[in-house]
């Protein structure tokens, strides 16, 4: 159905393109990423990335918001965005015949939206409304609290959202200085896969070069405490999720851990999924995730439960990963892990969308895309012998833990036991 790989190109503005092209199919995904993300943003201005991905869709030089959005929605298709630590993308889905409409939607979005005052306060509120309902899930509130205690020391810390009293003192200008600095073509990728005509990669020509500033910061691993706690009134259950520092994206045991990843918490036939759930009955929910960029990741696992149920969850949990790191992993689990990952990533490769964001996911990380048969080749390069090293390297280390529980079911002397002793397998 499609080629085996992406071409690559450098413009002269400084704009890297990924582009796939896809036989048999009548649609095309594109996206624009800019490189500036949470991580990205000028002190005391948590949340402004995100804002400005907001704002962007109020308008254009030559495009009010409703022709920014229908003419993509009128023939099916879909226009959308999202922020995260060190990019915000905007992409598009639309059929064969729709791509340079599209492409010119995104680009203007990307280059000429003109922030308009009359919907600078308005979209300030539905910003703040985001983060009030963030701040109401307690699933919400248990990760950035887990990311704000081992990244606290950096803007990894921050919340994409931003936080009420951020984004209260964020005015217009701080917005247009963001974009102005940031949405430039040499920090831009852009990414298509589909059906698309040829030229339709000629429509960047117009944008010229500009220097961005794209102020970095470095990734810094430093949990403050082995433990964090948030009481709410509210709560019937208690959110948990423990985790520890993972590998970066370029270091060589970043597969090792997607395979180990996936065959502990990947599926209802996961090991996590079999032992805490279907034999045990502790949770309804369990999962485990893994995130990594340039510089460093977190592996971590979520989990809720009733209170009473807490303290014989984490000693059940703890027993598994030990379980696996004394007596290692058997082929059953392995194979698991690898099959599931190699299944997943080849029934992608018949979407647009996902052959689009695959490519700009590798392409950001690696300089360039990578092809589905050098991501199966890295999978299959993992080995049980490979897996129990990267286990016992990472998993012997202290654990961290989070949690929003409901009010007083804790004893604050099992909160200082594990902060004084931390959390080990």
């Amino acid at each position: 159905m499609d080629s085996a790989i992406a071409t690559t190109a450098k413009l002269k503005n400084g704009m890297e393109i990924f582009s796939h092209k896809m036989n048999g199919v009548r649609s095309v995904s594109l996206s624009i990423a800019v490189k500036a993300g949470s991580s990205n943003e000028p002190v005391g201005r948590s949340g402004a990335a995100h804002f400005t991905e907001h704002m962007v869709f109020k308008g254009t030089k030559t495009r009010s918001p409703l022709e920014l959005k229908e003419p993509i929605e009128r023939v099916g298709g879909t226009l959308n965005a999202f922020t995260g630590k060190e990019n915000t993308v905007y992409f598009a889905r639309v059929p064969d015949s729709k791509s340079k409409i599209a492409l010119s939607i995104l680009k203007d979005i990307c280059s000429e939206s003109l922030f308009p005052q009359k919907f600078f306060d308005l979209e300030k509120q539905v910003v703040m409304e985001e983060i009030s309902a963030a701040d109401d899930d307690p699933a919400d509130i248990v990760y950035e609290q887990f990311f704000k205690n081992v990244w606290g020391n950096c803007n990894y810390g921050n919340p994409v959202l931003g936080t009420l009293d951020s984004i209260k003192s964020i005015n217009r200008q701080d917005l247009l200085d963001f974009y102005k600095t940031k949405y430039n073509p040499s920090n831009m990728v852009f990414s298509v896969a589909g059906n698309f005509p040829i030229d339709l990669l000629d429509s960047f020509d117009d944008l010229s070069y500009t220097e961005s500033k794209r102020e970095m910061s470095s990734l810094i691993y430093a949990p403050e405490r082995s433990v964090t706690v948030t009481e709410r009134e509210d709560l019937k259950q208690l959110h948990m999720l423990i985790g520890i520092e993972a590998p970066s994206r370029q270091d060589p045991d970043f597969n090792v851990f997607q395979v180990l990843n996936t065959l502990l918490g990947g599926g209802m036939s996961s090991r996590l999924f079999i032992r805490l759930r279907e034999e045990l009955g502790l949770v309804y929910t369990i999962d485990s995730g893994f995130i990594s960029y340039p510089e460093g990741g977190l592996f971590f696992i979520y989990a809720a439960t009733t209170p009473e149920r807490f303290i014989k969850l984490k000693d059940e949990l703890m027993k598994e990963l030990l379980k696996l790191m004394k007596k290692g992993i058997n082929e059953q689990d392995i194979n698991y892990g690898k099959e599931r990952l190699k299944g997943k990533l080849l029934l992608s490769t018949e979407s647009t969308y996902s052959t689009m964001m695959r490519n700009l996911d590798t392409g950001l990380a690696f300089g360039r895309p990578l092809s589905v048969e050098e991501m199966v080749e890295r999978i299959n390069a993992v080995d049980i012998s490979r897996m129990e090293k990267v286990m016992e390297n990472y998993f012997s280390r202290n654990w961290v833990l989070s949690l929003v529980t409901p009010k007083k079911v804790l004893k604050s002397s099992l909160m200082d036991e594990w902060e004084e002793k931390g959390i080990t397998i």
